[in-house]
């Protein structure tokens, strides 16, 4: 009995047990691994040491002189664009108040009766000119039928 345990022990280890199997395995794959990788990531974390240090040394000084030469003109060109903007919403409301459109409709009805009161003043006018016309051609009319002897 103690031999079909052992036996049945080793069976279940050989098919059941696969530490050994992968313990080679995962060293094969460590193995490989860093072999192709090499140094990549710290030559990389270096690179990026090199860079951030050029940066800091060299870089930071032009973008903080090029800040100090070019912010204080930039802030004027938008305080300009600011005032510009303010001045044509102030003119904006000018042009868009109910109390100024009502003064120009006052103005324009006001122009449009003077104007109705002229053309009528013209009229009355030309009608008494073309009546007095009129009488006065009747008349010389009549004065010659009666020295025609009609």
């Amino acid at each position: 009995m103690a031999s079909a345990a052992s036996d049945v022990n080793e069976v279940f280890s050989r098919l059941f047990d696969h530490r050994p199997f992968l313990k080679g395995e995962i060293e094969y794959f460590k193995k490989e691994f860093e072999e192709k990788r090499g140094d990549r990531e710290v030559e990389q974390l270096f690179r990026s040491l090199e860079l951030i240090t050029e940066i800091k040394e060299g870089q930071i000084e032009k973008i903080v002189n090029s800040s100090d030469d070019n912010l204080p003109r930039t802030i004027a060109d938008i305080q300009v664009a600011l005032h510009m903007l303010e001045d044509t919403i102030d003119t904006e409301k000018k042009f868009n108040s109910e109390e100024l459109l009502a003064k120009k409709r006052a103005e324009r009805k006001s122009k449009l009766t003077a104007t109705q009161q002229e053309v009528q003043e013209k009229l009355n006018f030309l009608e008494n000119n073309y009546l007095e016309k009129e009488q006065a051609l009747r008349a010389q009319f009549e004065t010659l039928e009666k020295s025609a002897g009609f």
